[in-house]
């Protein structure tokens, strides 16, 4: 492995690559597909959370959180493609609030590039480095320059063309010639103590298409005895749910409790990730088409197994509902010694959703269930 610093470079060996960065805490990362005059030919070669993938699927945002990847394929760039940057954006704050802060870039499986960003700024941005082409083949490029203002002027920096809902026309910077877009929407609802809730308004026809919860943690962080040693955690994802009809239900995969997205319950545990090893994580999928019947869904994560230390799970809960702004919340405030999190209620309001951050902290399901008033009858489990 080698180790750069600001402004050095170093040749790239393979053509599969996988481009890592790891903060102290969840931060936004995005990449940027730069032809010749340092700007995007098109709106999809920006991939960020709202467009985890491009065009030609040659950058992929595999994982997000505290430790975010994407994955590269080289070979498959187009020739018009020289360079694809890398930055890192803060919502409320600036960039020194990440460090300890790097970059890295993997092949054949091993961490091959080092880059500690050692100097951090007072910015909200910061430009950590670019894969580019230099006679025919690909090097990587140590920046780590601090950037004034958001993902907006950085992205718009790059050529992107953002929709902006301000009642002024947005800025538009053309870019060489491609396909007409639709600008990219940058815009997601962070649920915290400032603002734990937010509604959506029902629809004309009272169907919300594709509900999808997604839960994903860090299974690389150290745990045990002052930190020394790693031992591996199993977060788990699941539900309680409650139909307008009275009918009440779980869903996880204790028990092998996974349900149905085609009939009752009308939600269900896509899998069961064991590890946090799966680039994207537990997905939990909810019928929206059938939400008129939905009274509440009470959305929680629980560690199965390893040591309960949430503040070294880097997990983060994230709902991706169509046509709206993806809603994420953080699991790294609570209890350690308690293994159970109620991250979020999801309720039918005449028809609207409402989710309700909770963000409370339990021994057990069982006593999440009591302080809920569920009212579920428990008996030991396995999977």
């Amino acid at each position: 492995m080698k180790t750069l610093t600001p402004g050095a470079n170093a040749p790239v060996i393979d053509d599969q690559l996988k481009v890592r960065v790891s903060a102290s805490q969840a931060a936004d990362v995005s990449s940027f597909r730069l032809s010749e005059n340092g700007k995007v030919r098109a709106d999809d070669d920006m991939v960020f959370y709202g467009q985890k993938v491009n065009g030609d699927q040659t950058v992929k945002l595999v994982k997000e959180g505290a430790i975010t990847e994407f994955e590269i394929v080289l070979t498959k760039l187009q020739a018009d493609v020289q360079k694809i940057a890398f930055s890192i954006t803060v919502d409320n704050g600036t960039v020194s609030a990440l460090n300890p802060l790097e970059i890295s870039i993997l092949w054949a499986g091993t961490e091959q590039l080092k880059c500690p960003v050692t100097s951090i700024g007072s910015e909200a941005a910061l430009i950590l480095g670019e894969l580019y082409r230099r006679n025919a083949e690909w090097k990587f490029r140590f920046i780590a320059q601090g950037f004034n203002g958001g993902l907006q002027p950085l992205a718009e920096h790059f050529g992107v063309d953002i929709d902006d809902p301000a009642p002024a026309p947005p800025k538009t910077i053309t870019p060489p010639p491609a396909p007409p877009s639709t600008p990219v929407n940058l815009s997601k609802i962070t649920l915290d103590k400032s603002k734990p809730s937010v509604n959506l308004k029902k629809t004309s026809d009272g169907k919300f298409g594709l509900l999808k919860v997604n839960l994903n943690w860090n299974q690389q962080k150290k745990s045990g005895f002052m930190g020394f040693g790693k031992s591996q955690l199993d977060l788990d994802l699941g539900a309680f749910v409650e139909h307008q009809d009275g009918n009440k239900g779980v869903i996880q995969a204790l028990g092998n409790a996974f349900g149905d997205i085609r009939q009752p319950p009308y939600v269900q545990l896509m899998g069961d990730d064991r590890s946090g090893g799966m680039s994207d994580g537990e997905w939990l999928h909810i019928n929206g088409d059938r939400w008129s019947g939905f009274k509440r869904i009470l959305v929680y994560a629980f560690i199965y197994e390893g040591a309960p230390n949430w503040s070294e799970t880097d997990g983060m809960v994230t709902l991706h509902i169509p046509g709206q702004p993806k809603i994420e919340t953080h699991l790294t405030e609570g209890s350690n010694h308690l293994g159970t999190c109620a991250v979020a209620e999801i309720s039918n309001q005449n028809g609207e959703i409402k989710i309700n951050r909770l963000d409370r902290y339990f021994a057990s399901q069982v006593e999440m269930d009591k302080a809920f008033h569920w009212g579920f009858r428990w008996s030991a489990g396995s999977k």
